[in-house]
């Protein structure tokens, strides 16, 4: 198991492995700040710990993952996040907290996004 049954506070930074968890549901053209993103789609998993539910995002854009973000049910923010490398297919994380996401808009429509900063940035645009 990706996660210790005695003290998941101490696991849950580690990337989810998903056979851990079982499916909650989808998200189509998940929204950030009221704003939908076309073709950014998330599925859900859940997996209980304790008397807690972790559950973890997995962020596609057509079709292929770009990142993970995962959590406690019930808190506001992820408590962790890792980012997908379209080149080797890796994963550059786990980092704490919720993920880098910037919008690229266009008056109140949405062109696409970025993800993470630095030497880590991806852009990824809506066709």
């Amino acid at each position: 198991m990706a996660f210790a049954e005695t003290d998941p506070s101490e696991k849950t930074g580690e990337i989810p492995h998903l056979t851990d968890f079982a499916f909650h549901k989808t998200l189509p053209d998940i929204d950030f700040d009221d704003v939908p993103v076309m073709g950014l789609d998330a599925d859900f998993y859940r997996r209980p710990v304790g008397d807690r539910l972790l559950s973890v995002g997995v962020y596609r854009f057509g079709g292929a993952e770009t990142h993970r973000a995962w959590g406690w049910v019930g808190e506001a923010h992820c408590s962790w996040h890792a980012y997908r490398d379209p080149a080797t297919g890796a994963y550059d994380g786990p980092f704490q907290g919720c993920p880098e996401l910037r919008l690229l808009l266009d008056g109140d429509r949405a062109l696409g996004f970025e993800l993470g900063s630095g030497s880590l940035a991806r852009r990824f645009l809506i066709p």
